[in-house]
């Protein structure tokens, strides 16, 4: 057994291809490329395929990741060329590696995500930014899982930078904390027509470092207020 990381894009039109289609496509990529795929056992077995952090509908993302376990060990060259023929444009492996044994699986360190945001409206762009991060906190209903409650997210909100028509922002996200961009527009009250995910986090020791590699994010953010 082994357990190959898979570093993708996902971005043009396939942007449209919600979390579960998501799943559904890269398992018939998984099967079309013949790969010795390891399966879960039961009435319903299914491949052992998981990732990182899903991805909303309509968002490009451009360092996501996903985990494939396989009944044996495959060069991960081989893997790459192989999903990529078969995976549809605008889904693009771009790193593989194999997995440790006693390492944790992705989903379980994400930590933030960084995103970036575009708008038509750039008027007060900047100042909006300037003010929200001066507030000591920022209450706005917020869906949880005992339903919609009134939630404080400036702990959420790591880092904003404008440039020009476009927002970034180092917001927190999985298991612990999470705030969808989305929310933070809301906060804003901006218009944004285009998001994208360009990097994962993960925090180690109480510092945020990438999930994976350098590619496409930033290691030398300051916290807001830290």
């Amino acid at each position: 057994m082994s357990k190959v990381l898979l570093i993708f894009s996902k971005t043009g039109k396939t942007r449209f291809i919600g979390h579960l289609d998501l799943i559904k496509t890269f398992q018939r990529a998984v099967k079309r490329a013949n790969l010795p795929v390891a399966y879960s056992e039961g009435f319903n077995p299914h491949q052992k395929l998981g990732f990182a952090l899903p991805l909303a509908l309509g968002m490009e993302g451009y360092n996501e990741a996903a985990e494939l376990e396989l009944n044996c060990i495959v060069d991960v060259g081989d893997i790459i060329e192989k999903l990529n023929n078969v995976l549809p444009k605008g889904i693009l492996i771009h790193e593989a590696r194999l997995m440790g044994s006693d390492e944790k699986s992705t989903a379980a360190l994400v930590s933030a995500a960084y995103y970036e945001m575009h708008t038509q409206d750039t008027n007060g762009l900047a100042d909006k930014a300037q003010r929200l991060i001066g507030l000591g906190s920022i209450v706005i209903p917020k869906k949880t899982k005992k339903g919609i409650k009134d939630t404080d997210i400036r702990p959420d909100i790591l880092t904003l930078e404008v440039s020009g028509n476009s927002l970034k922002a180092v917001l927190t996200a999985g298991g612990q904390r999470s705030l969808k961009p989305e929310l933070l527009a809301g906060a804003m009250n901006v218009s944004f027509y285009r998001y994208a995910r360009l990097n994962i986090y993960k925090t180690i020791n109480g510092t945020i470092l990438p999930l994976f590699g350098q590619n496409g994010g930033t290691n030398d953010f300051q916290i807001i207020g830290g």
